[in-house]
């Protein structure tokens, strides 16, 4: 589970990044971007995306990602 002040830390989200071009940390939860226009939470563990609830996602169907908004108490 993701906790409170782990959200707090992570970066303002600006905008999508392309899997081309970075990736984020292990195990940070983040919103993925998949080829077919859907937006899931997931986080990469090693070489392999995964869903919230560690289900594994192929490779090629993340197109993007973004860091989650910080908590709405937290600014």
């Amino acid at each position: 589970m993701l906790r409170a002040d782990r959200v707090a830390a992570l970066p303002a989200p600006t905008s999508w990044k392309s899997v081309d071009e970075r990736l984020p940390d292990d195990s940070t939860l983040v919103l993925i971007a998949l080829n077919d226009d859907d937006v899931w939470t997931g986080y990469r563990d090693g070489d392999i995306w995964r869903y919230v609830d560690a289900m594994p996602i192929r490779q090629e169907r993340v197109t993007h990602w973004m860091h989650l908004p910080a908590h709405p108490g937290a600014a």
